[in-house]
C-alpha cells in the first residue's frame, strides 16, 4: 500500500512540474503585464512597372522552289531584293535588314536518281524598334506568298535591375501606407527585423505574335517582432514585348503608442 501511495505522489508531482506557469496578481498588475506584450501588424505594399522592349528581331523565311537549282536561287534572290526595297521605302535603314546563308534541298522522284526539283530557303532578320515598324515588317508575309513568318525575339535593358526597381517601388508603397495608418490611428509602427525575400519571374507570351522563341515570349533582430519582405515579382508580356513587373512585399511592424 505504501508503495502505491508513493508512486501516486511521484506521478502527481510529475504532472505539476509540466503544467503551464500560473499568472497571479491584481487586475491592474495583469493589465500592465498585457500592455507589455508586443503587438504586431502586417502591411502589404504593391507596385507595377511596365518596361517596353529595347528592340525586336523579326525572322522572315523566304522559300522558293523550281526544277532548276539556278532558277530557284534566282527567284529567292529576287524576292529578297523586293522585300528589302519595300522595307527601305518604309524608312527602315538597310543595316537593320540582314539575310542569312541560303539552304538548298533537292527533291527526288520515286524511281529517278536525278533531282525532280530544288527548294531554296533563306532567313532574313529584320530589327524593329517599335510597334509601327513591327507591323510594317510583318506585312510582307501577306504581300508575297514565298515569305513566311518564322518568329520574333525581343531584347530588353537590364531586366534584373527592373525587378529590383519594382520591389523598391513596392517598399515605398508599404511605407506610404504605414504613414497613413500612423496618422489616422494614432500609433507608431516600428520594424524590428528585416529579411529580403526572393524574386520570382513568369513569362507570358502574347497570342498576336505567334510561337515564341528565346526571349520572344521570352533581389539586425529584436525580441518582440519581425519584419519580413516576402516579395515576389511576376512578369508578363504585352504589346511589342512590353514586360510588366508586379511586386508585392509584406512588412511586419511592432505597434507602439505615440
Amino acid at each position: 500500500m505504501r508503495i502505491s501511495i508513493l508512486a501516486g505522489m511521484i506521478l502527481l508531482t510529475g504532472f505539476t512540474s509540466f503544467a503551464e506557469p500560473e499568472i497571479k496578481g491584481t487586475p491592474s498588475e495583469l493589465a500592465h503585464y498585457l500592455n507589455a506584450v508586443p503587438k504586431t501588424v502586417t502591411i502589404t505594399g504593391e507596385a507595377e512597372i511596365r518596361v517596353p522592349a529595347r528592340r525586336a528581331v523579326l525572322s522572315l523565311r523566304v522559300i522558293t522552289e523550281n526544277r532548276s537549282l539556278q532558277e530557284a536561287l534566282r527567284a529567292n534572290l529576287e524576292i529578297r531584293g523586293k522585300l528589302t526595297d519595300y522595307l527601305k521605302n518604309l524608312g527602315m535603314p538597310a543595316e537593320r535588314i540582314q539575310a542569312s546563308k541560303f539552304s538548298s534541298t533537292p527533291k527526288f522522284g520515286m524511281w529517278g536518281e536525278k533531282a525532280k526539283s530544288y527548294r531554296v530557303e533563306n532567313v532574313m532578320r529584320i530589327s524593329v524598334q517599335d510597334e509601327k515598324e513591327f507591323q510594317a515588317a510583318t506585312g510582307v508575309v501577306d504581300k508575297w506568298s514565298e515569305v513566311q513568318f518564322d518568329g520574333v525575339e525581343f531584347e530588353y535593358a537590364d531586366k534584373e535591375q527592373q525587378k529590383q526597381n519594382a520591389i523598391a517601388k513596392a517598399c515605398e508603397n508599404a511605407g506610404d501606407r504605414t504613414k497613413i495608418y500612423e496618422e489616422k490611428i494614432g500609433v507608431k509602427l516600428v520594424p524590428a527585423r528585416f529579411s529580403e525575400g526572393e524574386v520570382e519571374k513568369r513569362n507570358a507570351g502574347p497570342a498576336n505574335y505567334g510561337a515564341p522563341r528565346g526571349e520572344a515570349y521570352d533581389r539586425s533582430s529584436g525580441p518582440s517582432a519581425s519584419l519580413s519582405s516576402a516579395s515576389a515579382a511576376e512578369e508578363s508580356i504585352s504589346s511589342f514585348g512590353e514586360i510588366v513587373y508586379t511586386a508585392k512585399v509584406s512588412v511586419e511592424y511592432t505597434v507602439q503608442p505615440k
